[in-house]
């Protein structure tokens, strides 16, 4: 006869040691995490590869994008299998076990914390074409309601300036964006992109430590994410210095200060989109209120 101690004991022994092999992985992750962010805020073509990774993915997390980065070379448009579910793709059975190993929130919503999953690239994806919006061109009706969507997005004054030397420029002195319009629309978008998020930062006046050289690599990061999100050519910006930028921030610091880059350049995108792509943005707002 079958001893029942034994079974429960057995049974017992066995979701215990799942539950430790499950907290053994969660914390190689977080290490891996903390190592991916510490390698791109310490090297210059680590940052610019990470940049470009989440400007296209500009939903996902720093965290995700990191960790995503390390493990899958070469990826370019990526997420859940629920993300690409909600695009009409769907993962290939041969890419299944080889999704990059992320953090993500429980199905349930009434469950708190982070579950451990995967992302994956959209070349281990079949299913329709992904369609993305047309990029913005110069003296276009679009380039135009960009133009003014974007202007929409600055939280000071506009104002013209036909004597600055930039197509844009944010005067922290009297709290005002200034652009010159001898310049071509691309050019003045590209330079405003990032005017705003020197204001932004500056948040007229309540930052007492802001300083535009300090900031010139922020802001230059959410300028170059808004313009690759609309297809605007925009050089990554130059990351030579980001050592400098990150020295003394432990892991969670680097991800927080990248966090709000991410969601800096999400909002002004969105803001854009708004104006824009109108049913797009409400389709992709009530898929995020519904996300999983």
């Amino acid at each position: 006869m079958a001893s029942i101690s034994d079974i429960i004991k057995g049974r017992a022994d066995r979701d215990q040691a799942r539950t430790e092999q499950l907290r053994a992985d969660r914390e190689n992750l977080s290490h891996m995490r903390d190592s991916a962010l510490e390698d791109i805020t310490t090297k210059p073509d680590r940052y610019q590869h990470y940049l470009t990774l989440q400007a296209d993915n500009v939903r996902c997390s720093v965290g995700n994008v990191a960790l995503t980065m390390y493990q899958l070379e070469g990826a370019t448009r990526i997420g859940s299998t629920d993300f690409w579910h909600q695009q009409g793709r769907y993962v290939m059975d041969t890419a299944m076990n080889s999704g990059a190993k992320v953090f993500v929130p429980p199905r349930d919503p009434k469950r708190r914390g982070y579950f451990m999953g995967s992302y994956y690239d959209i070349s281990q994806t079949t299913g329709k074409p992904m369609i993305d919006s047309a990029p913005l061109t110069d003296k276009t009706p679009r380039m135009t309601a960009a133009l003014t969507a974007l202007m929409d997005q600055t939280p000071v004054a506009i104002a013209v300036d036909k004597e600055i030397a930039t197509p844009a420029y944010y005067n922290e002195a009297d709290f005002t964006i200034y652009i010159n319009p001898s310049h071509s629309d691309t050019e003045i978008f590209k330079a405003l992109a990032t005017e705003i998020a020197y204001a932004r930062a500056h948040d007229r006046g309540y930052n007492k430590g802001y300083k535009r050289e300090i900031y010139r690599l922020d802001s230059e990061s959410v300028g170059f994410m808004v313009c690759r999100r609309f297809g605007v050519a925009c050089d990554p910006p130059d990351a030579k210095q980001v050592r400098i930028f990150y020295d003394g921030y432990d892991p969670s610091s680097r991800a927080e200060a990248l966090e709000q880059l991410r969601n800096t350049a999400r909002s002004i995108g969105d803001g854009l989109d708004q104006q824009l792509n109108p049913r797009q943005q409400e389709r992709q707002n009530n898929r995020r209120h519904g996300a999983r």
